[in-house]
This record gives C-alpha cells, sequence and structure tokens, in this order.
C-alpha cells in the first residue's frame, strides 16, 4: 500500500500489508513527514485469562533508546521537585492513632499504587501503596525503521506508570467496577493499618488475589483520598491518563450467580452463530433451534439478561474507563469473558433484533438487559472514534451518551466522561450540580455555537425548572424519550426551517438565550402519555388500544381542515413514528403504511378505518397471518422499533391550527410551538409566569411542520426570543 504522508492531524490508518495501525506526522527536527506505527501488545506474556499485572514482572524489556527517555524524565522531574503546597486548597486527613493515614501527593501528575499481597482465598487482604507516576509517555524513536524506510518509525505505547521512588516501571492492572452499598464494609490491612472497603471490593480482591505473586493494581477507592476533595479532584483529571498507562483493565461483574456460568456459555454461542448474519438475514424464532441456540422459552435467556443486567453496565464511570483501556476482561467470579466476545454478543443481539428474547424476565429486567447490550455497543463505537481521534470527542456527545448512567454524584455526569475530550474543565466538586451543568453548556457553546439546537434538543424536562436555566439539560435525569433532532442524520429527515446556522447570544443577565425564532401555533389538546408497546394494539381494552382509538378520535373531529388534501391517514401513521424508520437515521419506509392499516382495521373493526389509505400492492390485500411471514415479520418488527422510540415519554396533541404531532411529556394546553432559526425540529416553549420570555419544555414532532412549510407561511418572520 502508499503510505505517503497528508496531516499532521490524521487519524489512524489500518495497514493490511503490515496488520498494524498507522499515521502520519511531521518531524520538525527532521524537517520531513514520518509515519508513526502502534506497537501491538504481545499475547505471549500473558500467564492467565485475566493478564493481571504481577510486581516483578518485566512485561516490555525496554531497549537503550527507552531506557534513556526513562532515565531523561526523571533527571527533569528531580530538577522540578513540585510540593503539595503548589497545589492549591491542600489537605491532609486528620486520623486517629492506629487508623491509616494517607501520605499526601506531591505531584499533580503523580498517583498511587495497590500492591495487593499474595494469600489463599478467604484469608486477610493485605496490601501496601506504592506512589507512582503517569507523566511519563515514550517518543518517538526516530532510528526505527519498516522495510530500511527511515520515515516509517513506531510510536511505543506506554502501558505503564514509573515508580517515583525507583524510576523504575511498574506495569498495572485498573478494576473497573461498581462501590456498592457503602453501609456495607469489609476491613482489610493497608500499609500495615485497618482499611475500610466496600463489600463489592473486598469480593473483587479475594477473586484478584494470587496465592504466589503480588499483583499491581490501581483501585479509587484505595488509591484516592476520598475525603480530601481537592485530592479527589486533581486524581478525577488524572482519570483518562491512569486506564491508559494501564497494563490491563479488569472488569469486576461479581460473583458468578443465577446460572451465571451458564448464561456465558450462551453469550458465546450467540457470538459464534450470528456474528457473520445481517440484518437482512436476522433469524426467525423457529431458526434457533437450527442454529444451535436455545429455545425462546429456554431458561437461558433469563439467564443471560440476569448477567447483562448487572449493576456494572449502568455505571457512568465505565465508559472513560473501558474507552482508554487497551485491554479489557470482564471478570464474573472466575470466569473471564474478554471485551471482543462481549462486543461481539451485543451486535449479533441488536443487529438480529433478538432482544425480545430478554423480556423473559419481566420487562424492567429486558429495559436492564438492553441497557448493557447498548452500553456496550456504545462504548465500541466510542472506542473505535477514540482510536482515530485520541481525547477528540465533543464534549456535548459523550455527555449525551453518559446520560443514562448512573453516577453517586451528579457532577460526575460531567466530571467523570470530560476526559474523553479536549475541553479544559477542572472538577470542582465544591460547585453545585445547577453551576456544573450550566457551566459545561457553556463551554459546549463556546466551542462551536453552531451545535445550539442539538443542545436544546438534549433538554426534556418533566417541567421546565424555575430555578436554573431552562435551555441547560438536566444530565442527571434519565433521557425519557429518544431524540428527534439531536443525531446530525435527523438533518436529513427534518428540515424545520432549512437554515443551517442558529442566531443566538447571550442575554445581558448571562443565564438566558436570545434566539432567532417564532412561535407559530398553539398547544390545543394533548393526551396521556403514549403506550408504547404496538402488539397490545390487538388486544380489546389493553392501554394501547384505548390509547391510539383516542387519537382517532381526535384526529377525526380536529384534524380533517388541516389535512384537507385527504392525507390524514398518512399524516397519523407517519406522526405515531416520527416520520422514522427503526434506525432513526432514515424516513420511514412506505410499508409501514399497510401494516399500520391493517393495525388500525382490525382495533377500529372498520374497514377501510380511514378512507385516504391506498395499499402499497393493490393486488396483494395484507392479513394478520402475513405479520407471521418473514418478510413483512421483519417489517412488523422494526416498525414496532420506530413506534417504541418515536412515543417512548411523549403525548400525541393536536394544535389550534388543527395540526398533529408529537410533544415532549410536559406539555400542556396553551403551550407554544416554535422554530428556531437553524433548527430542523420545532420545539415547546411555555411563558413565564413573571416577566417576559419563555422556558423551554423540549423538542417535538409536528407533522405539517418538519419540512418547512411553516416558513412559507403568511407572518413567518424571525425575531429575538428570550429563553430563560
Amino acid at each position: 500500500m502508499d503510505l505517503v504522508a497528508t496531516d499532521d492531524d490524521s487519524p489512524w490508518a489500518w495497514s493490511s500489508q503490515h496488520e498494524n495501525y498507522y499515521r502520519s506526522q511531521w518531524d520538525g527536527e527532521q524537517g520531513k513527514w514520518v509515519t508513526i506505527w502502534k506497537e501491538r501488545t504481545n499475547s505471549a506474556v500473558l500467564e492467565d485469562e485475566t493478564n493481571l499485572a504481577k510486581a516483578g514482572v518485566v512485561y516490555r524489556k525496554l531497549d537503550s533508546f527507552q531506557e534513556a527517555a526513562l532515565q531523561s524524565f526523571m533527571s527533569a522531574r528531580v530538577d522540578r521537585q513540585p510540593t503539595r503546597s503548589s497545589l492549591p486548597n491542600t489537605m491532609v486527613t486528620e486520623a486517629a492513632p492506629g487508623d491509616f493515614v494517607y501520605q499526601p501527593i506531591t505531584n499533580a501528575q503523580d498517583m498511587r499504587i495497590v500492591q495487593l499481597a499474595p494469600g489463599a482465598f478467604g484469608q486477610e487482604i493485605n496490601c501496601t501503596l506504592h506512589v507512582c507516576s503517569v507523566e511519563f509517555e515514550y517518543p518517538v524513536d526516530p532510528t526505527k525503521q519498516i522495510d530500511g524506510t527511515k520515515a516509517l518509525t513506531f510510536l511505543t505505547p506506554t502501558f505503564h506508570a514509573v515508580s517515583v521512588a525507583t524510576g523504575e516501571p511498574i506495569w498495572y492492572t485498573a478494576l473497573s467496577y461498581v462501590w456498592g452499598d457503602p453501609s456495607l464494609v469489609r476491613s482489610i490491612l493497608c500499609n500495615g493499618k485497618p482499611f475500610r472497603t466496600t463489600k463489592n471490593l473486598y469480593t473483587a480482591l479475594q477473586y484478584l488475589r494470587r496465592t504466589d505473586s503480588v499483583v499491581n493494581l490501581w483501585i479509587d477507592q484505595i488509591c484516592i483520598n476520598q475525603t480530601d476533595l481537592e485530592e479527589k479532584a486533581q486524581q478525577v483529571i488524572l482519570m483518562s491518563k491512569i486506564y491508559q498507562r494501564a497494563w490491563s483493565t479488569i472488569v469486576w461483574l461479581g460473583e458468578e450467580a443465577d446460572n451465571s456460568t451458564k448464561a456465558h456459555e450462551t453469550l458465546v454461542a450467540v457470538k459464534i452463530a450470528l456474528q457473520y448474519h445481517t440484518a437482512e438475514e436476522a433469524p426467525s424464532m423457529e431458526d434457533l433451534g437450527r442454529l444451535d441456540l436455545p429455545s425462546p422459552s429456554s431458561q437461558a435467556w433469563q439467564d443471560l439478561s440476569k448477567l447483562m443486567s448487572r449493576p456494572w453496565f449502568r455505571r457512568l464511570w465505565i465508559i472513560q474507563e473501558a474507552v482508554l483501556s487497551h485491554d479489557v476482561r470482564f471478570l464474573c467470579g472466575r470466569r473471564c469473558i474478554p471485551w471482543n466476545d462481549m462486543s461481539l454478543f451485543a451486535i449479533c443481539m441488536a443487529d438480529n433484533n433478538l432482544e425480545s428474547l430478554l423480556s423473559i424476565g419481566g420487562s424492567g429486567e429486558r429495559e436492564e438487559s438492553m441497557s448493557g447490550i447498548n452500553r456496550i455497543r456504545m462504548i465500541d463505537r466510542m472506542i473505535g472514534y477514540e482510536w482515530s481521534f485520541p481525547r477528540q470527542s465533543a464534549l456535548l456527545s459523550v455527555l449525551v451518551e453518559g446520560r443514562g448512567s448512573q453516577a453517586t454524584d451528579a457532577r460526575d455526569k460531567v466530571f467523570g466522561i470530560v476526559g474523553l475530550t479536549a475541553t479544559t474543565l477542572r472538577p470542582d466538586y465544591t460547585l453545585t450540580v445547577k453551576a456544573v451543568y450550566t457551566a459545561a453548556a457553556r463551554k459546549i457553546l463556546d466551542a462551536n455555537s453552531s451545535v445550539l439546537i442539538d443542545l436544546l434538543c438534549c433538554v426534556d424536562h418533566e417541567q421546565p425548572p424555575m430555578e436554573s436555566p431552562s435551555w441547560v439539560p438536566d444530565w442527571n435525569s434519565p433521557l425519557q424519550a429518544t431524540s428527534l433532532g439531536y443525531n446530525g442524520s435527523s438533518r436529513g429527515i427534518y428540515q424545520a426551517t432549512k437554515y443551517p446556522k442558529p442566531k443566538w447570544s447571550f442575554h445581558p443577565n448571562n443565564a438566558s438565550l436570545n434566539i432567532s425564532g417564532f412561535c407559530f401555533d398553539t398547544i390545543h389538546s394533548i393526551s396521556m402519555l403514549a403506550e408504547t408497546d404496538l402488539k397490545d394494539l390487538l388486544v380489546q381494552g389493553s392501554p394501547t388500544s384505548q390509547f391510539i382509538l383516542e387519537c382517532v378520535d381526535r384526529i377525526t373531529q380536529h384534524c380533517d381542515e388541516c389535512y384537507h388534501d385527504g392525507n390524514l391517514f398518512t399524516a397519523f401513521w407517519k406522526t405515531l413514528v416520527a416520520g422514522k424508520d427503526h434506525s432513526r437515521f432514515q424516513k420511514a419506509p412506505p410499508e409501514y403504511a399497510d401494516i399500520f392499516a391493517l393495525l388500525f382495521d382490525t382495533a377500529t373493526g372498520r374497514s377501510p378505518s380511514f378512507s385516504s389509505y391506498q395499499p402499497t400492492n393493490p393486488k396483494r390485500k395484507l392479513t394478520l397471518a402475513n405479520l407471521e411471514v418473514r418478510r413483512p415479520s421483519h417489517i412488523y418488527r422494526q416498525m414496532q422499533v420506530a413506534y417504541q422510540a418515536a412515543l417512548q415519554g411523549r403525548r400525541f396533541g393536536i394544535t389550534e391550527r388543527g395540526a398533529m404531532g408529537l410533544f415532549p411529556r410536559g406539555t400542556r394546553v396553551g403551550d407554544r410551538v416554535c422554530v428556531l432559526e437553524g433548527g430542523h425540529v420545532p420545539f415547546v416553549l411555555r411563558g413565564r409566569e413573571q416577566g417576559t420570555g419563555y422556558r423551554l419544555v423540549g423538542e417535538c414532532y409536528q407533522h405539517s411542520a418538519m419540512d418547512g412549510q411553516i416558513m412559507s407561511a403568511p407572518g413567518s418572520e424571525f425575531c429575538e426570543i428570550e429563553v430563560a
């Protein structure tokens, strides 16, 4: 392949010839472009499945260039002699005689390593702390060549810390886990003194300990003085480096329980059976036996659902930990699951529409297990981006990805994920949650003013807050509705204004926004929260049936004039999926119309239930039996996904103009519908009870306003709207 350099900011690319990643970089000393190669981990050093970093083991022998670079770093470090007093707001923990006391960290790039002493399972845990630096990184060695070409050089990754005491490399394993119930504590020995840990960590240490060697670990609960807010903030800043420098990362899922061993076997079976299937080849439930997979009613799926519902998958910090680690392995009791196995399983389940198999344990358990699968897929996407563009993720995008995660401290919804970005936002645990979220929003807009609409699409209030800016998303509140306009592909589906960029400014009060836009309609009636299980539409008296029949009554009474061209049916079914297909990246296909017509006819007992319906194939009438056939069944399943994504957390409503739409769950009669310049979706605003301006309720879908129709209506002129 041709290895011509093009750009000093070019992403990592794959060379099939050399079976490695490379990127181009300008070398100022040599005065030419050089190609940097990523040196890959040598798997031959793995001594067990977990790849734990053991003390005294040299996992990569240093050459003379690397040794010289390390010595030069230590010499420069001694010359600098940073002290704890140079760090602001320092604090040393007070302790009673005999209690554990942290020695203060004296350098902003230092951290502690836990050295776990050997012992048998069940014996007392004994460990010591060792101060290391994560500042050192190997420079490019210009003398290393590939194929005799001087311009092709290796970039040796730095998968270790450096001992502050000896200057030697310290390979360590980072632990990713859930703290667990803080009231359930166990005592261990640390530096010869009693130290209390949560029960879950204590159990993990029992499984991680070896009988014949010391294990080097980084564990936040032990390595960070949690009572020193300044040290905690400084270590949070280092978190990205800590996981990047780790030789390996172990994800502790907990002990074996709920047939987790069988669940692991099913996980591997799914990966093997389906990893080469495409979405078009998605198997039906009857095909599972042919693929050597458990039947739909098998206990194996419930066991797998429980494994994917474990608390680790809901934790916020795991995103940064997994994305930045180069070798991640799951540990469930003594069973080790490589990241690639977990990743391929998650992809296979989602791409083959098999998520319903995990619903055997109940809807709540299914949601949690699906959350686990979605989390793995999301992290995989972020890993790919991080490889190509290290630390370049946009702050808004990582906040969105982490929104559904759990964090004990709501401020960590920002602090626990900002390390994946280039944004400078120093963790400060003395600030309120509101102040942290507002600061993050301003950082997002300061970096790129054109993302205002994307930011507003993330607002999902039950009711607009009175104390804080309504335009700032509450990242600690899980998104109740799938965003209509956040992802970039929505601009190819919706074009409410057809203007490229928003026009806005900060209000002089520094808390409100002045945005160019105009209000064009008012909410006339609003339904109960939508029912999202489309299959129940055929069950007489079910919540879904009642919801749809209520919607049919509303539109037949109030929407005929707005849709006088005979497209009432088309407007209705497209509204029920917000005009999108199951992927949410493309417009809803016309095949949805035939299935919706069949469902409406069956539910209402009238055929046709909408006189304006025209079948896509008049010669072939669709029946309920057809929905069991492979092609219609596949489309029906996709339609159910699209329906749920559109309606979850929203209300069906009618405006004073007679237009139908899907509106935020907090919408009230009398709220205004507006478009903002540069916005591709409309928004719902509520007038302030005192003073001028509005508060933002959220984004919406109004069928007659998604393709720029409002811009050609009389009086459609932009003005300045204050959003507090």
